[in-house]
């Protein structure tokens, strides 16, 4: 074959490789959970987690309120590891939006408060 074909060949997949690379690189680093959350709400059915994560940004006096649903899943029957997807994300008009959001993504069995502990979704609309 000619010399010119394998060059091509060559460059081809070398173009090929970085545009994989940088797409991965690109998806990895926007599809993150942000850790300053001030609850989660949770559900699970059988290897799945469904959760629905709550933040609130302040600016002055002013209190605005996200959320980002995700699912999470083991790698294997036996595996400890898991792979978590973002599924939605987006603001809250109102604070008690965040119910139906966690009902509608499966996420509504329990409640993980900031300070640690863990309600039930009745003790949480009575404490926030």
């Amino acid at each position: 074959m000619k010399k010119s074909f394998w060059i091509t060949l060559i460059i081809c997949f070398i173009l090929t490789q970085v545009a994989v690379i940088s797409y991965i690189t690109v998806k990895d680093s926007t599809e993150i959970v942000d850790n300053n959350y001030i609850a989660v709400f949770r559900g699970e059915t059988g290897e799945t987690v469904y959760s629905t994560y709550l933040y609130v940004s302040k600016k002055g006096k002013k209190k605005t309120y996200s959320y980002i649903n995700t699912t999470s899943t083991s790698y294997g029957y036996d595996s400890t590891n898991w792979d978590e997807e973002i599924t939605k994300k987006g603001p809250l008009k109102k604070r008690k939006q965040i119910y139906k959001i966690a009902e509608k993504n499966n996420a509504y069995s329990y409640v993980r408060y900031e300070d640690g502990n863990i309600y039930s979704i009745e003790e949480f609309k009575e404490k926030f």
